[in-house]
C-alpha cells in the first residue's frame, strides 16, 4: 500500500473520534430531558466512531508523516466521514419514535436516510439548511446534536483534533488543508488552543446576551452556540421571528462577532486593542459592507412593500454576509431583488479566520484591489513605477499577483459549483420556485449560509439533496480539497492504464 495512503487513514482514524466523542457528551442531555430511548442511539454511535477511528489509527500508527496534498486528502474525506457518523442518531431515534402513538411527520421523515445525512452535513459545515418539517416537534436531544454538530463544525474538526489528540502528522499540513493560515501562537498547536479559548468566551458571551435579552436558558445555550459558529439551527419554527425586537437586536450581535476573525479577537481579548476592529482590509470591508447592504436592503424593502422594516433588512443581511442563516422572515415572500441582494451577501461572506463560509472578504478585497491596480497601471507615466499597497504596507508585485490569482481561481471555482447546480436544481424543484429561489438555494448551501426560500425540505428529491450536499461539503472546505479528493481516484487510473498501455 502506498504510504502515504497509510498517512491519510491514520490521521483519519483520528478525526472520526470526534463524532464519537461528542455522542458521549451528549448521554447527559439525554438523561436531563428524561429521553433515555435516545441513549442507546448514542452510545451505538460512539461505539461505532471509536471502533473505526481506533481500528485504523492503530493499524497505520506507524505511517510516515504527509505532505500538504494528502493532508487535503485526509481533511476531505474527514468532512466527508464524519457526518455519515452523525447521522446516526436522527436514524436510529426516529425510528424508536416512529413505533410509538401520536409521532410528528417531522421525526417520521428522519428515518430516510438521506434526510438524516443532510441534517448531519448541514449541521457539521455550519450551513444551517433544515429538512426538518417543523424544528420545534423534534426531541430535545436532536435539537442539541443539531446544535454541538453546528458548533464543532464552526470552529473545525481539524482545529479540535490538533488541540486535543496531536495528531501524528504536522500540525501545519493539517491545519493549512482545512483552508486556514491565521497564527496567534508561535505553533500551530498554541494557534488552535488560543482559538478554542477564544471560541468558548464568546460562546459563553453570546448564551448570557441572550439570556439576558429575555430567551430561555435551554433556548439561549443552543442560539448561543449555532449563532457564535454561524450556522443558523434555530429551535422554533420560524427562527428568531419567534422572539422580540430586544432578543433579534442581540442575535444580531452573536451574527456580527461570529463573522470576525480569531485573530481580531485574539487582540481584542488579550492586548485590549480596540482599534484592530478596523485595522485591516477586510475588517474595514466588513464594516462598510454591513452598513452598505442594510441601508440597501432597506430602500429596497421600503420601495416594494411600502414599509420601513429596518430591523428585518439589517437582521437579513448580517445573517447573509455573516453567513449565519437565521431569519426573521419568510424569504420566499420576498421580491427578486431582495433575494439577489443576499445572494451577493452570502458569496461575499465575512473576514478569514472566523467561522464563516462564503468567499471571505479578505478576496473579495483582494479582487477589488486588482481593479484599482490594473487601472493604475493603465494610467502611469511611462517614468513612474507601480506600488501594490495593502493595509498600509507596500507587497512586491509577486506577492500581488499571487493574492489575485487564488481569488479569481477560487472565485471562478465558486460561480462554476453555483452554475452547475442551478442546471440541475432548477429540473428538479417545482414550478413555484423561480430561477432567484434556485440562485439564491444554491448560494446559500455552497457559502454554508442556511437562509432558504423554501426549496429546501424533507420531500425535496434525493437528488437535490445531494447537490446541496455537496455544495455544503465543498464550501466548507473551499473546494479544492474536494477536487483533489475527486481527482486524485482518476489519476492513479489513468497513470495504471497508461503504464499498461506501454507495456502493450
Amino acid at each position: 500500500m502506498n504510504p502515504y495512503i497509510k498517512t491519510t487513514l491514520r490521521d483519519l482514524g483520528l478525526l472520526l473520534h470526534i463524532p464519537g466523542a461528542m455522542a458521549v457528551i451528549s448521554l447527559p442531555v439525554c438523561v436531563i430531558f428524561g429521553e433515555y430511548y435516545a441513549l442507546l442511539s448514542f452510545l451505538g454511535t460512539a461505539a461505532i466512531s471509536f471502533a473505526i477511528g481506533q481500528g485504523l489509527y492503530r493499524l497505520f500508527k506507524k505511517a510516515e508523516e504527509s505532505r500538504l496534498p494528502h493532508a487535503l486528502l485526509t481533511v476531505g474525506l474527514g468532512w466527508f466521514l464524519i457526518p455519515c457518523l452523525g447521522s446516526i442518531p436522527f436514524i436510529l431515534i426516529a425510528s424508536h419514535l416512529s413505533q410509538t402513538p401520536l409521532t410528528p411527520l417531522t421525526i417520521f421523515y428522519f428515518q430516510n436516510p438521506w434526510n438524516a445525512l443532510f441534517e448531519a452535513f448541514s449541521g457539521f459545515t455550519s450551513t444551517g439548511l433544515s429538512v426538518a418539517l417543523h424544528s420545534s416537534e423534534l426531541p430535545n436531544i436532536l435539537l442539541w446534536w443539531r446544535s454541538l454538530m453546528e458548533w464543532i463544525g464552526g470552529v473545525g474538526v481539524i482545529v479540535l483534533m490538533i488541540s486535543i489528540l496531536e495528531p501524528s502528522t504536522d500540525a501545519y499540513q493539517l491545519y493549512s488543508a482545512e483552508t486556514r493560515n491565521t497564527k496567534i501562537g508561535l505553533t500551530i498547536t498554541e494557534t488552535v488552543q488560543k482559538i478554542w479559548k477564544i471560541y468558548l468566551i464568546y460562546t459563553a458571551i453570546a448564551i448570557l446576551l441572550l439570556r439576558v435579552a429575555g430567551m430561555s436558558w435551554w433556548h439561549a445555550i443552543n442560539h448561543g452556540m449555532t449563532g457564535i459558529s454561524t450556522g443558523g439551527f434555530s429551535i422554533p419554527d420560524d427562527s428568531i421571528a419567534a422572539y422580540d425586537t430586544r432578543i433579534q437586536a442581540a442575535v444580531i450581535l452573536v451574527m456580527i462577532a461570529g463573522a470576525i476573525s480569531f485573530p481580531v479577537h485574539y487582540q481584542l481579548i488579550y492586548k485590549g486593542r480596540l482599534k484592530a476592529l478596523w485595522q485591516d482590509s477586510q475588517h474595514r470591508a466588513l464594516w462598510i459592507l454591513l452598513v452598505v447592504g442594510s441601508l440597501l436592503l432597506f430602500f429596497e424593502t421600503y420601495w416594494f412593500h411600502g414599509q420601513f422594516h429596518w430591523l428585518d433588512s439589517v437582521f437579513q443581511w448580517a445573517s447573509a454576509l455573516g453567513t449565519c442563516g437565521f431569519s426573521t422572515v419568510n424569504l420566499k415572500e420576498w421580491l427578486t431583488v431582495e433575494k439577489l441582494i443576499l445572494t451577493v451577501g452570502m458569496i461575499f461572506g465575512g473576514a478569514s479566520g472566523s467561522t464563516v463560509g462564503g468567499l471571505k472578504l479578505t478576496r473579495v478585497v483582494s479582487l477589488f484591489k486588482a481593479i484599482l491596480w490594473r487601472v493604475q497601471r493603465v494610467t502611469l507615466a511611462p517614468h513612474q513605477m507601480m506600488y501594490y499597497k495593502l493595509d498600509g504596507k507596500v507587497i512586491s508585485e509577486t506577492q500581488a499577483n499571487r493574492r489575485i490569482e487564488s481569488a479569481a481561481v477560487l472565485g471562478a471555482l465558486w460561480l462554476s459549483a453555483i452554475a452547475i447546480s442551478i442546471f440541475i436544481l432548477i429540473n428538479i424543484v417545482g414550478p413555484e420556485y423561480t430561477l432567484a429561489d434556485v440562485i439564491f438555494e444554491s448560494a446559500s448551501a455552497l457559502g454554508s449560509v442556511g437562509l432558504s426560500t423554501g426549496i429546501t425540505g424533507p420531500t425535496l428529491p434525493w437528488l437535490g439533496k445531494v447537490i446541496l450536499m455537496l455544495l455544503m461539503w465543498m464550501g466548507r472546505l473551499e473546494i479544492v480539497p474536494v477536487l483533489l479528493l475527486i481527482s486524485w481516484p482518476l489519476g492513479r487510473f489513468k497513470s495504471q492504464v497508461s503504464r499498461r498501455i506501454r507495456k502493450l
